[in-house]
């Protein structure tokens, strides 16, 4: 049964590999577009027998890299929503642990790898798994370049949700696997015989289908596939099973899922997966051919002359090259132009070729930088206009990437959902997470904390806890006390009730409603500012708030009062600053 499934898994690889060879090819030539390599050696060599120079300007790489910054600039946090208000509690521990996961991993630069992916060759992946940690059992995200992932060809989704199965490929060391595996000695032998391969998957520089018999390493696959309506995973070499079963992650409804988690940019009528780059191939072989054919027309010269002439039209041509070159034209060349009326020698001009090439390359310019981003996208209004207008044109510049911006947020909502069914899996104990986003300090929160019967009466009404002290008769130092009689933020208990989704940046229009009412100054009272500061966080808003109602409070605190206003000026005009350049930064969500 093991070598059946083993031939059926190395089967469905290298059926991916034929159907996406096209694809991958087309991936790679996208990955060198942007790194610049947009020159083959054969081209290379034609353009310098031409005498042609070999340009490259490269405005892939810009495109992707203004995409990847404006990614950087709308980066959001998780947080969870309770569906009720007697779960508010718990959601918000639910968002503390989520943002812990996040911070752990470092997701902002995983987050960004995989963007980076998902415009060039078109697709990425991360793996949302469980390992054993110092503290315990910690929620890891693993992310994968594209060139080592698979899946089924036949999957047409953008998320592959429809995907039969997902797959890792890993290269390992001979001394690794073998320390895993230590009767796999033979195993690597037979693998080491056969060497044919395809560039995408393999390991770098070689270039080995199953194992590379010159470094002595070997490829590993770990493939997730669906069976009898569950999830399925196999740890596998070509021949060899090393371990497998049913997926050891479940959602909420304790079905098993796949830990492997994929998106697509977009999906072709052949179902494969491709980038914003295949859009730009065209336009920068364009660009780099126009500008190397214009300066090559910038330096050359032709010229028609009487036979004779000169003396050697190569050091004429010669000549011509240098900023101070001298051509001598012989007196009988003279003659005999006069004798038929035309001039003995002249350059030709070619500025008509010159600047319809330089007009061409300069439509190809325009055109490459509006795909993706635009002025409108960036902001250049090229006039002074309100944080309002700029929002505007911004709105309708981020239509064009919509479709790519949308894709991006579905992939990291399901991140995060799978974070939260990792959490409430694994974390059945005790957990303190450390949350950083209070400016007082870090603070934190427990999970499955035990309440203790002493805990639970502190948080009843006097009377209350009075009266079952009686009826239990306790006595302070009673053991009892002590014994835990509850759960405080069970994850177990609180994923029904939470609907993982992102936190949006701040909304540029609250900037402009605080920037009008500022213009008022002194005549508002300082509540109505700190209430309206959209850049203060709401901790420092309540306290803030709560300064100022203790010193109005206190007839004898004037000097407190005066002190606390001056508090509030201050932070007043440090909040204006921050919402303008908050507005100037807006992308439009």
């Amino acid at each position: 049964m093991e070598d059946d499934l083993i031939s059926r898994l190395a089967s469905q690889f290298e059926a991916y590999e034929s159907a996406t060879y096209d694809a991958r090819q087309e991936a790679e030539r996208a990955r060198d577009y942007r790194d610049g390599n947009q020159l083959t050696s054969k081209e290379v060599t034609e353009l310098k027998r031409r005498g042609q120079p070999p340009v490259v300007n490269n405005r892939v790489r810009r495109k992707i890299e203004w995409l990847k910054g404006l990614e950087v600039k709308q980066r959001t946090d998780p947080k969870a929503f309770p569906r009720s208000p007697q779960h508010a509690e718990g959601a918000e521990c639910a968002t503390d642990a989520i943002r812990f996961v996040c911070d752990n991993n470092d997701w902002d630069t995983i987050r960004s790898d995989v963007y980076d992916n998902f415009l060039v060759e078109g697709f990425g992946g991360v793996e949302v798994v469980h390992e054993q940690g110092r503290r315990g059992v910690e929620v890891a995200l693993r992310q994968y370049p594209w060139d080592r992932l698979f899946y089924d060809p036949h999957s047409r989704r953008p998320d592959f949700s429809d995907a039969r199965y997902k797959g890792v490929v890993i290269w390992l060391d001979e001394d690794d696997f073998l320390a895993e595996n230590p009767k796999g000695k033979a195993q690597l032998e037979s693998l080491y015989t056969e060497s044919r391969g395809q560039e995408t998957h393999d390991d770098r520089p070689s270039f080995y289908h199953w194992a590379d018999p010159k470094r002595r390493r070997v490829r590993i696959f770990l493939t997730w596939y669906k069976k009898d309506g569950g999830w399925y995973w196999c740890k596998w070499i070509k021949g060899h099973k090393l371990d497998g079963g049913q997926s050891p992650y479940v959602d909420e409804d304790g079905l098993s899922v796949c830990p492997l988690i994929m998106q697509a940019s977009h999906v072709g009528r052949d179902n494969e997966r491709y980038g914003i780059v295949r859009d730009m191939f065209d336009i920068q072989d364009e660009i780099n051919k126009r500008r190397s054919k214009a300066l090559f027309g910038i330096s050359s010269r032709q010229t028609m002359g009487v036979k004779g002439a000169v003396d050697s039209v190569t050091d004429m041509k010669r000549e011509l090259a240098k900023a101070d070159g001298h051509i001598e034209i012989t007196a009988e060349a003279l003659e005999d132009a006069a004798r038929v009326g035309m001039r003995p020698f002249e350059i030709i001009p070619t500025n008509d070729q010159i600047a319809a090439q330089m007009q061409l390359m300069q439509e190809a310019k325009e055109e490459i930088d509006m795909l993706g981003a635009n002025a409108a996208l960036a902001g250049e209004t090229g006039e002074s206009a309100s944080g309002r207008a700029v929002l505007a044109r911004q709105q309708g510049g981020m239509i064009e990437i919509a479709s790519l911006s949308d894709k991006l947020h579905s992939f990291t909502r399901e991140v995060y959902r799978h974070i939260w069914m990792r959490i409430k899996q694994f974390w059945t104990e005790e957990r303190w997470v450390r949350v950083t986003d209070d400016e007082a300090g870090a603070r934190f929160v427990g999970l499955n904390r035990p309440i203790t019967l002493e805990e639970a009466l502190g948080k009843m009404p006097p009377e209350q806890a009075q009266m079952v002290a009686m009826q239990a008769r306790l006595v302070p130092g009673d053991p009892r006390l002590q014994a835990p009689v509850g759960v405080e933020n069970s994850v177990e208990e609180l994923d029904v009730d939470i609907v993982i989704e992102e936190v949006p940046d701040r909304v540029t229009l609250e900037g402009e409603i605080f920037e009008a009412l500022m213009k008022y100054g002194p005549t508002l009272p300082p509540q109505v500012l700190i209430e309206a500061d959209p850049v203060l966080p709401q901790k420092k808003k309540e306290k803030l708030l709560e300064m100022l109602q203790q010193a109005q409070a206190n007839p004898a605190g004037e000097l407190q009062t005066q002190g606390m206003q001056a508090q509030v000026a201050k932070t007043q005009a440090e909040a204006e600053k921050t919402a303008i350049e908050a507005q100037r930064l807006a992308s439009g969500y």
